[in-house]
C-alpha cells in the first residue's frame, strides 16, 4: 500500500483546466494500475527476499524518483518544517503501516488484501468527526456500516477460514486513514516535500538499519521485482499528482476503486488465484459504500459553496 497525499490545490485544478479533465481521468486510471504493480511485484519478491530487503530496494528507487520531482517543485525551502514532531509521529505510523501491509501480502491473496485496504475511506469518514470536527450525516454512517460488513465477509471472523494475519490489512487501512487525516491537518503549514518524502525516508532508514542482519543475496528475477516495485511506487505517485492537477477530486476519487480490478488480475496472472463468491460480495459492499460516501461528501461541498 503506497501512500501519497494529493497535491494542492485539488478542486481548483479542475476549474482551471476543464478541457483536460479527460486527461486527468486517464492518468488516474493509469496511476491506479501502476500502483497495484507495487503490491504485486512486492508480493512476488517476498518469495525470495526478506521484507526489510524488499523495502530497502523498493524505497531506494521510489525516493530516487520522488526527490528530483519535489526538488523541482519546491526546492530547498520544501525541506523546512515548522512542526517536526507531528512528522516523526506520521513517519513511525507509515513505517508500521508499510510493514504490516507487506507482511499481510506475503501470506494473503492480493485481491483479498486490496479489498480490505479499500476500507480506508470508511475509517477516514469516522476519524474526520473527532479529529477534523466535521459533520457526518446518518446516511454516510449507514454506508460506513455496510462497508464494514463487506470487510467482515472477506475476513470471516469466527470461521475456519479466518486467519489472524488478515487483521493486518485492517490495521493498514486504519493507519492509512489516520495518515491522510493528519495530512489534512498539516497541509496548511507544511510542504509537499515534508508530507510526502519524510515518511518514505523513514521506511528507507529502518530498512537500511536492519538490512545487514537479514541480508539474503537475491536472484536476478527477485532483484528485478524489488526494483520494479520501487519504480511503480514512484511513477504511480507521479501519475496521481498529475491527475489531481487536471481534474477535481470528486471525479477522480471513485476511480481509485479500479485498483481492485487490477489486484484481481495480477493475483490471477502471477499467483493463479481468483477471489471467491464471499470475497466478491464483500468487495461490492465496500466499493458501493465508498462511492456513496464520496458522492454524499461532494453533495455536501456543493451545498456549502452555494450557501
Amino acid at each position: 500500500m503506497d501512500i501519497e497525499p494529493p497535491p494542492k490545490p485539488i478542486r481548483e485544478a479542475g476549474a482551471l483546466y476543464p478541457e483536460r479533465r479527460l486527461f486527468g481521468v486517464l492518468v488516474m486510471l493509469g496511476g491506479a494500475a501502476v500502483l497495484c504493480v507495487t503490491d504485486a511485484a512486492g508480493k512476488w519478491a517476498l518469495q525470495g527476499a526478506p521484507l526489510m530487503e524488499m523495502n530497502f530496494f523498493r524505497g531506494v528507487v521510489a525516493v530516487a524518483i520522488l526527490v528530483p520531482l519535489l526538488w523541482r517543485s519546491e526546492g530547498a525551502a520544501g525541506w523546512r518544517t515548522r512542526r517536526p514532531w507531528p512528522h516523526v509521529g506520521r513517519s513511525v505510523l507509515l513505517v508500521a503501516v508499510n510493514y504490516g501491509w507487506f507482511l499481510a501480502l506475503e501470506v494473503m491473496h492480493l485481491a483479498d488484501a486490496a479489498a480490505i485496504a479499500m476500507c480506508a475511506p470508511l475509517f477516514m469518514t469516522l476519524l474526520s468527526v473527532p479529529l477534523l470536527k466535521e459533520h457526518v450525516g446518518w446516511r454516510r454512517m449507514i454506508a460506513v456500516g455496510i462497508g464494514f460488513s463487506g470487510m467482515l465477509l472477506i475476513v470471516q471472523p469466527g470461521t475456519d477460514v479466518f486467519r489472524w494475519i488478515s487483521l493486518l490489512p485492517i490495521f493498514a487501512a486504519f493507519g492509512y486513514a489516520l495518515y491522510m487525516v493528519t495530512n489534512r491537518v498539516l497541509s496548511g503549514t507544511e510542504s509537499m516535500t515534508t508530507l510526502t518524502l519524510f515518511p518514505q525516508l523513514a521506511i528507507l532508514a529502518v530498512s537500511a538499519a536492519t538490512l545487514p542482519f537479514l541480508w539474503v543475496t537475491p536472484t536476478w528475477p527477485i532483484l528485478a521485482a524489488m526494483l520494479l516495485a520501487g519504480a511503480a511506487a514512484g511513477l504511480g505517485h507521479l501519475a496521481l499528482t498529475i491527475a489531481f492537477r487536471y481534474a477535481p477530486a470528486s471525479l477522480l476519487a471513485p476511480l481509485d476503486y479500479t485498483a481492485l480490478v487490477w489486484a484481481t488480475f495480477y493475483g490471477w496472472a502471477l499467483f493463479g488465484v481468483l477471489p471467491g463468491p464471499l470475497v466478491v460480495t464483500g468487495m461490492a459492499l465496500i466499493v458501493g459504500s465508498g462511492l456513496f460516501i464520496i458522492w454524499r461528501a461532494d453533495v455536501g461541498d456543493r451545498k456549502a459553496s452555494e450557501g
